[in-house]
């Protein structure tokens, strides 16, 4: 059976419903002092090999890394005394974004420049 309802429905409350025992608190949480930590900071290793010219490795650090052309061959003259040199020091993302850069570059124009990330 279909019951009809001829005027407008009430909100009425049941007289067995629960009281609210007091009014509600609403205390706030007090958190401790929280520092931000700096992030880690990662190096841009250049190591040398006996077939990317000097020339290239100096372009690319001159357009990627936006060191003069008399830095960017001092540079890459002590990769080819020591073995290895620094190019930069930089967050994770953004080292590895110049990292993919360079060996892009590398790749290209076919040198097998090595080029690696080493925390700072």
């Amino acid at each position: 059976m279909v019951q009809t309802f001829s005027g407008p429905l009430s909100q009425k409350q049941s007289p067995n419903r629960p009281k609210p025992i007091g009014q509600p608190r609403l205390d706030l949480l007090e958190k401790d002092e929280v520092k931000a930590k700096l992030p880690s900071m990662w190096n841009i290793v250049f190591y040398n090999d006996d077939y990317t010219s000097i020339d290239f490795v100096v372009y690319v650090l001159t357009k990627v890394f936006h060191r003069s052309t008399e830095d960017a061959l001092a540079l890459t003259l002590a990769v080819h005394a020591q073995g290895k040199g620094i190019a930069g020091t930089y967050t994770f993302e953004v080292d590895e974004q110049k990292q993919c850069e360079v060996l892009l570059m590398a790749k290209i124009e076919e040198y097998p420049l090595k080029v690696e990330a080493e925390r700072a």
